[in-house]
């Protein structure tokens, strides 16, 4: 065999090797974030078994057992918590490496990208971004919405510069947050059903209607697990899209939609929604870990517009 040729295959197969461990270790940290082979797999978009086969074989490849598998719940084993912890920091290193390489090889291009979390588009990000495009008329400006873990995955990761969420972030975090603004929750119905015409409804009086949530495919479960710690409905569930489909399904008598958006369909009746006696709200949130002069220049515009940021800190 020539000397090369087989350096060259034993480099290829540790490279397989490394990337193997990677993927492994992220599917690892899908299940640590989720408490579930089922949810994991489902983020990662791959089969639960899949999951299974990879956990193991990482496992035996360590030599420990990370993960004691219980009824309910996955719980991390010492050596678990210890690759949970430095396990994160290794896979959003080769991510920013990864994306710092790509960004190399487009100097010059600057941007900002923000990211909200599917089904609660802040009322304010238009007029914040229109206010902020107005400053910086050149700078490429990137905005979408994804799932819950996706979106602080990204801020991990380098992908997005700020996250807009109306809940607060994965557990250990870390990244700097700001308390943007309160906003009232409303249970959005067709003015058909008797529900509409009561001036406030509580979870005991939906609990007959199908509560339809806002999320992609991969996040059913944590987003209806999110609505029931939140506000202790615990109805059966329809799921949409996006906040359009959600209020056609509303309108149709489908259901109702909780939301704190305002901007009412014509045709819908909103109800606002009370816990405890009093109205629920959500609490929106600028995420970051970039403290760079185009994230401090949105956080400006924010306050030019009325708001008053707070740290987590201040806001408690």
């Amino acid at each position: 065999m020539n000397g090369s040729y087989g350096k060259n295959v034993v480099t290829q197969k540790q490279g397989k090797v490394k990337e193997m461990l990677l993927r492994q270790i992220r599917y690892f940290l899908a299940i640590a974030e989720t408490g579930s082979f089922s949810e994991a797999a489902a983020r990662c978009f791959i089969s639960q078994s899949s999951v299974s086969q990879q956990i193991k074989a990482l496992e035996d490849e360590l030599g420990v057992t990370l993960l004691e598998r219980t009824p309910r719940r996955v719980i991390l084993t010492d050596a678990g918590r210890y690759l949970y912890e430095n396990g994160r920091q290794l896979v959003a290193a080769a991510e920013k490496l990864k994306i710092g390489v790509q960004a190399a090889a487009n100097k010059g291009s600057e941007r900002l990208v923000i990211c909200w979390i599917n089904g609660s588009v802040p009322d304010f990000l238009e007029n914040a971004l229109c206010a902020f495009k107005n400053r910086f008329p050149d700078l490429l400006v990137d905005v979408y919405g994804t799932g819950y873990y996706e979106a602080f995955y990204d801020l991990e990761t380098g992908r997005t510069d700020i996250v807009l969420a109306g809940r607060s972030a994965p557990r250990e975090s870390g990244y700097e947050s700001f308390l943007i603004t309160k906003s009232d929750y409303y249970a959005w119905v067709c003015p058909a059903l008797e529900i509409s015409k009561r001036e406030f409804v509580t979870a005991a009086d939906l609990k007959d209607l199908a509560c339809i949530i806002v999320s992609n495919d991969k996040e059913r479960d944590t987003e209806q697990r999110y609505l029931r710690e939140l506000t202790g409905i615990d109805n059966y569930s329809l799921f949409a899209a996006s906040c359009e489909e959600a209020a056609l399904m509303a309108a149709a008598g489908s259901g109702f939609y909780l939301t704190d958006n305002q901007n009412l369909p014509a045709g819908l009746k909103k109800v606002p929604f009370y816990a405890g006696g009093r109205p629920l709200s959500k609490s929106y949130y600028l995420y970051t870990d970039n403290f760079g002069k185009y994230v401090r220049a949105f956080i400006d515009t924010l306050i030019d517009l009325g708001f008053a940021p707070q740290s987590a800190e201040q806001a408690m």
